[in-house]
Parts: C-alpha cells; sequence; structure tokens
C-alpha cells in the first residue's frame, strides 16, 4: 500500500502521479511521454493519456480561406478563389518604322500599354441593382516631354511633321462598363 497521492508503479514501486505510466490499447507508454495517433499529438501526463490536435494555430491572410486538404491533418490557407486572374498592365517599348502615306521615319522608339486589369458587375439591393467595377489599362504621358516632334521623309522629298505621345507609365484605371442591353 502506498502513501496518500503516491501511486504503484509497473516495478512494485510507490511513485509520484507524473511518474506513473500510462496504458494505450494495451501499450504501456512511459511517464511524459509523446507520441501520434493520427492527427493527434497524444502526451503520457499523471499517469492518463491526454491527446489534442498536433496542428498550430492558423491566421489567415485576408482573400484566404482555411482548407482542409484530403489525406493532411492540419488545415492550411488558400485563396479564396484561386483561379482568380491577376491585375497586370505594363509600358512596353519598341522600334518601329512609322508611316504616313508616302512617307516614313525608321526606328523610331514608341511605348505603349498592354495588360489586363479586373472588373466585376455585383448585384445590389438598392437602385440600379447593379454595380459595375472596371478598371481599364491605362497610361500617363511623361509629365516632363509629353510628346514628340517627329519629321516623317517622304518619297517626294519633303518632310511631314507628326505627334508621337511619350507614355510615361501604365497602371489599371477605373473606366466606362455597363448595360449592353442599351447600346
Amino acid at each position: 500500500m502506498c502513501k496518500e497521492g503516491l501511486y504503484r508503479n509497473a516495478e512494485g514501486l510507490c511513485v509520484i502521479p507524473a511518474l506513473c505510466p500510462c496504458e494505450d490499447q494495451g501499450v504501456l507508454r512511459e511517464a511524459s511521454s509523446e507520441w501520434e495517433e493520427g492527427c493527434l499529438v497524444c502526451r503520457c501526463v499523471n499517469g492518463q493519456k491526454w491527446c489534442q490536435s498536433g496542428c498550430p494555430l492558423l491566421q489567415c491572410e485576408e482573400g484566404e480561406v482555411k482548407v482542409e486538404e484530403p489525406g493532411s491533418c492540419c488545415p492550411v490557407c488558400r485563396k479564396e478563389f484561386p483561379g482568380e486572374p491577376v491585375a497586370e498592365c505594363r509600358r512596353y517599348t519598341e522600334v518601329r518604322n512609322i508611316t504616313k502615306g508616302d512617307c516614313r521615319l525608321d526606328n523610331v522608339e514608341v511605348s505603349y500599354c498592354r495588360g489586363r486589369c479586373l472588373s466585376k458587375i455585383d448585384v445590389i439591393l438598392e437602385e440600379p441593382y447593379l454595380q459595375s467595377l472596371c478598371d481599364c489599362c491605362s497610361y500617363r504621358l511623361d509629365p516632363e516631354s509629353p510628346v514628340r516632334f517627329l519629321s516623317l521623309l517622304c518619297d517626294s522629298g519633303e518632310s511631314e511633321p507628326v505627334v508621337l505621345p511619350v507614355i510615361h507609365s501604365c497602371e489599371c484605371t477605373s473606366c466606362q462598363g455597363g448595360d449592353l442591353s442599351r447600346r
């Protein structure tokens, strides 16, 4: 017989509860030992088996949701709408040959914008019941020199003046969307 607060272990010694082993489905687990059972982490504490989720606390970013993936114990963060395209509007520069009628100028550096921007139409509960949010790939002219003045050489030997806009940057900006049924 052990004193109050002590327990007899497998060797017949009287020990404090923290030193008591745990019996787990016919298996004797050492005191303070830790093991995994499926998705749980179990410990032998004071002769008792204690199990809890082994997953870390998960905080998802905005636009992400917790997802339980097949074959995985712990949830992970995934984009709420994984197939949603990414807005991309960029400035490109290329060398072109410019013509106007029988006049031309070769090897002129020209900048332009290209890309895709996001848009959507939402249903709302007040008039006009539809809300369109449209962005277009737009340009911003160079604030220092918004245009270049060029002279094209014509077959007649004369020159033809032209104005070429100088694009400084490109970005997605709000544009007009709406009801095609009225057009």
